[in-house]
């Protein structure tokens, strides 16, 4: 079934599903990777990760999902005050490149 699916924190989770996503709520990275790992039988979509949990995973898992045609498995930005502006446009563009496959700039900005 190609959809939507996030995967985030006890805190988050009502969010999301009151916006009409549909999400999964996990305590850890560990209970996380557990989660992914049925989920990459199931899902052909997007699978969005609460981003602490998913640059926590093992680097041969992310390695592993990032080799994937389906489902989509991406970081979601945790949103936390001290995020820099900078910083949040480098993890859209990554998110950008992963889901085109190569990276999009606009204007004069520089890749």
């Amino acid at each position: 079934m190609s959809r939507l699916l996030v995967v985030t924190t006890g805190e988050l989770v009502v969010g999301y599903r009151l916006a009409g996503v549909a999400a999964i709520e996990v305590a850890s990275s560990a209970e996380a990777e557990a989660t992914l790992e049925q989920l990459l039988e199931q899902e052909s979509g997007v699978i969005a990760v609460h981003a602490p949990y998913f640059y926590a995973l093992g680097r041969p898992f992310r390695q592993r999902l990032d080799a994937l045609r389906a489902p989509l498995v991406v970081p979601l930005p945790a949103g936390t005050a001290s995020d820099q502006a900078e910083e949040r446009r480098q993890r859209l563009l990554e998110m950008l490149r992963q889901a085109v496959g190569y990276e999009i700039t606009f204007g004069n900005e520089a890749p």
